[in-house]
């Protein structure tokens, strides 16, 4: 059985040179959530090795993975929804005509936009508060907790802007 990676629909299907342009950024940022992955794998296995071999657990290990693992996802976003990897239901938009697939396509990224504002809102607050105030994990790690909520600041961001990319794709160059 042969894995072909690039047998995606968005790969196959032509895009507008503002998402190209936009895909540099998701594309960074999924660079980015696949070294925190290779950080995660080396800070786990540390953390095993450590714990049962060395019979000296490391306390901090879970509060930096959870961290990092949210990290991953927000940064990660971007280049999912551009290589329409999303989770979808499409029991009946696969039945649809092209005309109401892409007016669902378009009405499925404006709802990107709209749910990932309402957290990118939440997250300025949200780091804001945290800065102002001086908020420090509770944890071992004790880190100013701006920084770790930032990455989901960026990451709507960067999400944002790769639907705001899909749609000009759609109205642009993928017309029916």
């Amino acid at each position: 059985m042969k894995l072909d990676l690039k047998d995606t629909a968005s790969e196959a299907l032509p895009v507008s040179g503002v998402e190209r342009a936009v895909r540099l950024v998701t594309l960074a940022g999924a660079a980015i959530a696949s070294l925190l992955v290779l950080i995660v794998f080396a800070m786990v296995a540390y953390s095993v090795f450590m714990r049962y071999v060395l019979g000296t657990p490391v306390t901090f290990s879970d509060e930096l993975n959870g961290f990092i693992v949210v990290a991953m996802v927000a940064l990660g976003a971007g280049e999912v929804l551009l290589r329409g990897e999303h989770f979808g239901v499409d029991l009946l938009t696969e039945r649809a005509g092209p005309r109401v697939q892409w007016l669902v396509d378009i009405w499925g990224m404006i709802g990107v936009i709209l749910v990932a504002s309402a957290v990118l809102y939440s997250a300025v607050l949200m780091v804001q508060f945290s800065y102002d105030f001086g908020v420090y994990s509770e944890g071992y790690l004790g880190v100013q907790m701006w920084i770790p909520q930032g990455f989901l600041l960026i990451g709507m961001i960067i999400l944002i802007l790769a639907a705001i990319a899909r749609i000009f794709t759609l109205l642009k160059v993928r017309r029916p």
